[in-house]
Parts: structure tokens; sequence; C-alpha cells
């Protein structure tokens, strides 16, 4: 029996079983869903649900609003694609921004680092939340310019 196995056997009998903190994420990441990533070499990595919400015209005008055309990715669970962290390293992303706390966690485990190897990490609103919240748009875009990531005014994102 594995040891996952062994841990829930003894969980379902009601003993406790104490773990260590590394071996925990470990297992969580192993449990997490890949990542596809689209086209796109800029080192601004924006990861949402699914490929349906990187279509949606919230998506674009995000895209729009920052200072490099970033690169769009979305959760794979059943599939063989890597994961965020191999993504990050990968492809050399600086800032990673995570569409919905319930995806964060997903890919990332329930304690949600500032970092991903080099670059930061910003977790926000999903994208249908932000087309129906005028306030998580406000806090999408205070994310945005704290994290010095918006394009100069009357600038279009350099391609």
């Amino acid at each position: 029996m594995n040891p996952s196995g062994q841990r829930a056997y003894l969980e379902a009998m009601g003993i406790p079983v104490w773990i260590s903190k590394e071996h925990a994420e470990q297992e969580n990441l192993q449990a997490a869903p890949g990542l596809k990533v689209g086209p796109g070499s800029s080192q601004i990595l924006l990861v949402c649900a699914g490929a349906e919400e990187a279509s949606r015209r919230i998506a674009a005008d995000i895209a729009r609003c920052l200072k490099s055309e970033p690169v769009w990715a979305w959760s794979e669970p059943e599939s063989e694609e890597p994961l965020i962290t191999e993504v990050v390293s990968e492809h050399l992303f600086t800032t990673v921004m995570i569409f919905g706390q319930d995806l964060a966690a997903e890919l990332l485990g329930t304690v949600v680092p500032d970092t991903i190897g080099s670059a930061s990490v910003i977790t926000t609103e999903t994208l249908a939340g932000l087309e129906s919240s005028p306030s998580a748009k406000r806090v999408l875009w205070q994310q945005i310019k704290a994290g010095h990531l918006a394009a100069r005014r009357g600038k279009s994102p350099a391609k």
C-alpha cells in the first residue's frame, strides 16, 4: 500500500496521522492539474480556469491594459500538461496572475505562496466575477499598478 493509501486507511479508522509540511506541500503539487500554455513569450503569465475563459471580452481588456502582451494558460485537470511550477521556471515568467482563489488553491495548494521561483504571484477574482463586479475590477487595477504591470497611458502593449 502506498503512503497516501496508508494515511487514508488510518484516518478512516480515526487514527490521527502527522506528516511533515514539505511532504504535504509536495503531495498537493503532485495532485495539482497541469497547465496548457498558450502562445507568446511575455514575462507575464495569466492563468484562468479554461480555454473558453481566456477568450472572454474581459480577458482581452485585461491583456490590453498590461505593459506587454501576456501569455495565457488554463487548467487541464485530466492531462499530462506540466505543473505551474514547471511552466514558470521553463518560460522564465516574472509575474503570475491567477484568476480565482479556488483555482489558485487547486494549482498551488491551500496556502498560495507569494512567489513561484522568481515570479511574483497575484491572485484575483475569477474572470466571470470581474465581468460583473466594478469593485473587483478596481481591486484588479490596483494589483496591476502595484505590480508595475500597467501599460503607459496612451501606449498600447508591446507586441
